[in-house]
């Protein structure tokens, strides 16, 4: 599928076959995955307080560089390719076969992107503009596929926010490839990723973002119910005293109580004020770990899991989480969504209140099933949206709820919720999970008038479940 331009055998030497390899591997992608953004996370600093030898820590380095490397050239494959689909999409016929395979390949492309921009050491105030980004653009192109599956063409509207979807992956293709000559003439995405000033690092400064707030979506639900619902602009959830550093990093041991290594990494001060972390476990899984100044919370958790034979199902990987974000503090919690790719099953587990689902406060994990550890964790969304509220459950009942859903579709469940809706609005509602004709779908009724506020739709790919 690859369209890209060819590059000489002296400018890829032996990283072409690992880059290709590399990329029939990457099976984790999760629409806006899971995003996450901050779970894939887990090559930033690798080389930072790795207590060696000289000879090791040099090939150690050497190791690391090679991986940076690879990662760069897997994202300027992806976004070239990104390119080359959105515009063979404009130029194509409205309505036709090949333009719906185009946006299909382009979702592909941007998901690709999005795992190759989280595993190379950007700053983490600049990487999660970038990484929403390319989530929206790889969510955007597969809704507009899906639409065209049901005989629908493209408006004019979409076709002009394509246009700029396209003016903006261009741009970035043109400073990728031209960031592509400075990796040939001996730049060290390592060296210039250790440069850190005012909290951004020169390979960021070197490399930019991709952003372009001209680009205006329509509301879409990627990894799981509402798991990008960021209803507030200000930091609610974090309250208690500022930690120091040595607090923080007892509390990393006392979630990590097998860490056989844990190194202090520095700090981030953006949206959340951090301790950041390295942590070795028994298992030599590597993970990331960031720990809120204020409280001296867990915010970020990101690493790898191990490979191998699952040695825990997916109850025991549910309870497993459940206990970990009970013992950072989300109280009254169940998993609301879980999906399985390879060794890792992800959870988005949501507290509630008064029997009501908090669907703004979720709190995402993942569960390596091979060593049965925590390997992601994301709560940045609990901390930003938490607070004190006075809900009802209205007048809408369960049952009620039920009867307004169409009589061909199977109900599956039904239950109180707070859903984030448009216009930052929270509204109770009940979800009503049913099937019809092998697809599931998640309506949401205004649980005080019953109006029809919102229906999701799961949508099944290779790389796990998407829900729009």
């Amino acid at each position: 599928m690859s369209e890209i331009n060819q590059k000489s055998a002296s400018n890829k030497s032996a990283l072409a076959h690992e880059r290709g390899e590399n990329k029939r591997k990457n099976g984790a992608i999760i629409g806006l995955s899971i995003a996450t953004a901050v779970l894939a996370l887990s090559t930033i600093g690798l080389g930072v307080g790795v207590c060696v030898s000289q000879h090791n820590a040099m090939n150690y380095r050497a190791d690391l560089e090679n991986v940076y490397n690879n990662n760069f050239y897997n994202l300027l494959d992806s976004v070239n390719n990104l390119e080359n689909k959105i515009s063979k999409t404009l130029s194509s016929g409205s309505g036709s076969t090949y333009q719906r395979k185009m946006l299909l390949e382009a979702s592909k492309n941007a998901s690709e992107a999005e795992i190759s921009v989280s595993q190379l050491p950007l700053s983490q105030s600049e990487i999660q503009d970038t990484i929403k980004l390319v989530n929206q653009i790889s969510g955007y192109t597969s809704t507009l596929a899906e639409k065209m599956v049901r005989g629908e063409s493209l408006t004019p509207e979409e076709v002009d926010t394509l246009e700029k979807i396209h003016k903006s992956v261009l741009d970035l293709k043109l400073r990728l490839n031209d960031f592509e000559k400075k990796l040939n003439n001996g730049y060290s995405i390592l060296d210039r990723s250790l440069d850190v000033r005012e909290d951004v690092n020169d390979f960021t400064r070197s490399l930019n973002s991709l952003k372009n707030n001209d680009i205006e979506y329509p509301t879409m639900i990627y990894d799981g119910p509402f798991s990008d619902s960021v209803v507030s602009s200000k930091v609610k959830g974090l309250s208690g005293k500022t930690v120091t550093k040595s607090e923080a990093a007892e509390n990393v041991k006392k979630h990590f109580k097998v860490a056989t290594d844990i190194v202090y990494e520095g700090e981030t001060n953006g949206r959340f004020e951090t301790f950041n972390f390295r942590v070795v476990n028994s298992d030599s899984e590597r993970l990331f770990v960031q720990v809120t100044k204020i409280g001296g919370n867990i915010l970020t958790i990101s690493g790898t899991g191990r490979n191998g034979e699952s040695s825990i199902d997916e109850k025991a990987s549910k309870d497993i989480a459940i206990k970990f974000a009970t013992d950072n503090g989300i109280e009254d919690a169940e998993v609301v969504w879980s999906d399985t790719i390879e060794n890792d099953i992800y959870l988005n587990i949501a507290p509630k209140s008064g029997g009501i689902i908090l669907y703004p406060d979720l709190v995402k994990v993942k569960v390596n099933m091979t060593s049965g550890t925590i390997v992601g964790y994301d709560a940045t969304t609990y901390f930003t949206n938490h607070t004190d509220r006075s809900l009802s459950k209205g007048g809408l009942s369960l049952s009620d709820a039920k009867g307004k859903v169409p009589s061909n579709f199977e109900i599956v469940q039904a239950r109180h919720v707070l859903s984030p809706l448009d216009y930052n609005r929270e509204v109770v509602c009940v979800e009503v999970e049913a099937d019809n004709e092998n697809s599931t779908y998640y309506f949401y009724f205004n649980s005080s008038d019953g109006d029809l506020e919102n229906v999701l739709k799961v949508i099944e790919t290779d790389d796990g479940n998407l829900l729009m």
